[in-house]
């Protein structure tokens, strides 16, 4: 089965391959300028219980100079779909669309040990190519995350053991979807659309539970993020513990600017302080941990169930 799995899938697995390599010649290139501005400027300095001066021009001009570079990584969130989209639903789409399904079957290996075998060693190909994917990100990133953390999902989607959980995820899922529709391309765009819907709830309602988050008083005119920390949610409140509305809070500023007052100061003389929850940035591998094993606990879920229907469906 090896063999066979190799020939039917060279294109898909040398594509990966090239896909790897380009990805690790340019995150050669372009991290060469961001370490040497980091060392340069000494932004290890900056990094808390620090309090060397000029931290908050700095960091802000560090970030800036390299922000597109890193706005663009943003793009691999992509990259596990794509196992999915083109290995994943072609597996049995592709054979019950033109019908060589009837001879893959019937050449003395069963459905489930065809079906199966060629899972499983695209699937470790999937986790190899996933886990070299994040490696390489992480290795870019290294700068950012010790100034802005790695917990928000800016960077938690596109690092660490997520990455090949992920790509695992959709490799599986578009198994089904091929064997459910039975033609290749409604089974790639039914991947497409099944992958980022669960990725969206379990970044929007999942994620953010999975440990209770933490809350944080303090002044108005505090932002109250602590480094690399994932804020939650970010609200104004009085003195007695009441949400300040944006109508209120507007009132307020008016009034001390018709008073010749600064408002960052009259906000703070009336009392009013931020309640931030969060998540804070130490639990990263702890959240990578549950998210990927959720992930994987979902596409062996996808196996048993497309194992399942495999066995039943006609020759």
């Amino acid at each position: 089965m090896a063999w066979v799995t190799w020939r039917q899938h060279r294109p898909q697995l040398v594509a990966a391959a090239g896909l790897l390599f380009a990805l690790a010649a340019a995150a050669l290139g372009t991290r060469i300028p961001i370490e040497a501005a980091f060392h340069r400027e000494s932004l290890a300095a900056c990094l808390p219980p620090a309090a060397r001066t000029g931290c908050d021009i700095i960091v802000p001009h560090f970030e800036a100079e390299f922000g597109g570079l890193v706005t663009s990584v943003r793009v691999l969130t992509v990259l596990p779909v794509l196992a999915g989209l083109f290995v994943g639903a072609p597996l049995l789409a592709r054979e019950l669309e033109l019908g060589t399904y009837r001879f893959a079957w019937t050449q003395g290996v069963t459905r489930r040990r065809w079906l199966l075998s060629k899972t499983a060693l695209l699937a470790a190909a999937t986790v190899i190519a996933g886990a070299a994917a994040s490696a390489i990100v992480m290795w870019w990133r290294a700068p950012y995350d010790i100034l802005e953390g790695r917990i928000s999902p800016s960077s938690f989607d596109i690092e660490g053991l997520v990455v090949p959980a992920y790509a695992l995820f959709a490799l599986v899922l578009g198994v089904l979807a091929g064997l459910v529709f039975r033609r290749t391309v409604a089974a790639m765009t039914a991947t497409l659309l099944a992958f980022g819907a669960t990725r969206f709830l379990v970044t929007e309602f999942v994620r953010p539970h999975f440990l209770a988050p933490l809350h944080r008083v303090v002044l108005a005119t505090d932002s109250g993020r602590g480094p690399g920390d994932w804020v939650l949610s970010d609200t104004l409140v009085d003195g007695g513990g009441r949400q300040i509305t944006a109508a209120r809070e507007d009132l307020a500023v008016t009034h001390a600017q018709l008073a010749g007052i600064d408002p960052h100061t009259y906000i703070v003389t009336l009392g009013w302080k931020r309640l931030i929850a969060y998540q804070p940035a130490g639990r990263f591998w702890d959240f990578q941990l549950l998210e990927a094993g959720l992930f994987v606990g979902l596409a062996a879920l996808i196996v048993l169930v497309t194992v399942w229907l495999v066995r039943r469906t006609a020759t």
